[in-house]
């Protein structure tokens, strides 16, 4: 009973199986292109004078490490020869960036038609171009995010909440991959790469996205779960025993809401700015930190896979107590079907992008755009709640129950045993003494059992003379 209570203090159980999705916010959608680099938009950048030594193949050799950072492993030489042609041109690792920025597929060029609970307007203005693990992304509904040292922020406005289920009551988007526009990839396959997060976690796509290819109609249905912590947990019991984080118990340098996501990244950021000096432009940082040059990102990269295998140990960062997943449940189709040219969808993208609303037209969707639905599939969710297993007042009746069932004793019986063994003795020497005192003038003898602690002899045999 005692190892369970202090092994054990806190116990997660079902509050709810009934709890509206209206309470919780709805689900940051990622969506990053495996193309990370438009060969049009390239060409154009090249333009600038300030690249007018720069060839289009060593500038797409860079932005391929720039997207990649696996990449970089063991490539030392080329990387350093990389550097130092730069330095020679004058260009800093803002200008690279900058040129990534310029060149990635940006949001309007991938989303064809966005549509958020059953409207086309505004639903762009949900979105914001991110840098992530996978390149520069598109994430809807994301939290605020600001970096001053590359000049990027999120766009403002409240975590957007849905009232029902169902496909129509959530993000329905038309999106293209332009195959014939592809420069710089991250993958063997045409289309994107798609993760379903919480809009304060860190959007780690690389890891966690799942794919989705053109030609083919998807739909993420989501279940969400949330979870809370009582007061008296937080109050009782440590982070160690409770194994998760209450609000304002960690601070992070770089984020302004702790997810272990993001403490992982906050953990990553602090390790490569000490061992590298510098830090990646997808991991968040303030004005005095150092974007990395090209020679570093091979100890960037050796530090991300360090706390991508080993976070658990480096970092410290445990999940936190109040929390809110999703998880999504995926199934498929090819698209476009039969009579999707005869939709209003199909209209409005033709007269939008000038496509032809004959075969010409179907083909290209077959081959370039795939449709994407994200949405709640119930209008319930599970609310889970974490409250103190035992409190002083439980253990001390679960342990005199047990003693009762087991022994037939009680705290009672305790009590009348410690009377018995000591105080009771206290009393009896305090009632003989001045009997002993008229009839025996001599001090009496020391024996051993006087000497025994909290004990003494029972009356009748005191009282026995031999």
């Amino acid at each position: 009973m005692w190892l369970k209570w202090e092994e054990s203090p806190v116990l997660t159980s079902v509050e709810s199986q009934l709890y509206p999705i209206n309470n919780s916010s709805f689900p940051a959608v990622t969506i990053c292109n495996v193309n990370k680099v438009s060969r049009r938009k390239l060409i154009k950048a090249m333009n600038d004078p300030k690249y007018k030594n720069v060839s289009y193949s060593t500038m797409q050799l860079t932005l391929r490490y720039m997207t990649k950072l696996d990449r970089a492993i063991d490539n030392e030489k080329e990387l350093k020869e990389l550097d130092q042609f730069y330095e020679s041109q004058n260009i800093t690792a803002i200008d690279l960036f900058n040129i990534l920025v310029k060149t990635s597929p940006s949001c309007s060029d991938i989303i064809m038609d966005c549509n958020w609970l059953g409207l086309t307007e505004p639903c762009m203005e949900y979105f914001s171009f991110l840098p992530t693990d996978d390149g520069m992304c598109c994430t809807f509904n994301s939290g605020r995010y600001f970096d001053s040292l590359l000049g990027i922020e999120s766009s403002e406005h409240k975590p957007l909440r849905v009232n029902g289920n169902g496909y129509r009551m959530g993000l329905n988007l038309v999106i293209d991959t332009n195959v014939e526009d592809y420069s710089v990839t991250t993958g063997k396959f045409d289309g994107f790469k798609v993760l379903i997060h919480a809009s304060e976690e860190f959007p780690d796509v690389a890891d966690r996205g799942f794919v989705l290819g053109p030609g083919t109609e998807t739909f993420v249905a989501v279940k969400g779960t949330t979870s809370f912590n009582t007061e008296e947990v937080a109050e009782k019991v440590t982070p160690k025993k409770r194994q998760c984080l209450v609000e304002g118990e960690k601070d992070l340098a770089y984020f302004e809401h702790y997810s272990r996501s993001a403490c992982f990244v906050d953990c990553g950021t602090r390790i490569m700015q000490k061992d590298c000096k510098c830090r990646p432009y997808f991991f968040k940082g303030d004005s005095k930190s150092h974007l990395c040059q090209l020679t570093s990102y091979t100890c960037i990269s050796n530090v991300y896979e360090d706390v991508r295998s080993r976070g658990d140990e480096i970092c410290d960062c445990l999940p936190p107590c109040s929390d809110t997943r999703y998880e999504p449940e995926i199934s498929y189709a090819s698209f476009p079907g039969g009579g999707f040219n005869l939709t209003r969808t199909f209209k409005r993208l033709v007269e939008i992008r000038n496509l032809s609303s004959g075969a010409d037209g179907t083909d290209y969707f077959r081959s370039n755009v795939a449709m994407l639905h994200v949405y709640y599939k119930e209008k319930t969710e599970m609310r889970y709640r974490t409250d103190i297993r035992f409190g002083v007042e439980d253990f001390i009746s679960a342990m005199g129950g047990l003693l009762g069932l087991g022994l037939g004793m009680s705290f009672i019986s305790v009590i009348e045993l410690l009377y018995f063994f000591c105080v009771r003795h206290f009393f009896l020497r305090k009632r003989i003494a001045p009997d002993q005192a008229i009839q025996t003038p001599s001090p009496p003898q020391s024996t051993e059992m006087d000497n025994w602690p909290c004990s003494t002899l029972p009356s009748s045999i005191a009282d026995t003379t031999f």
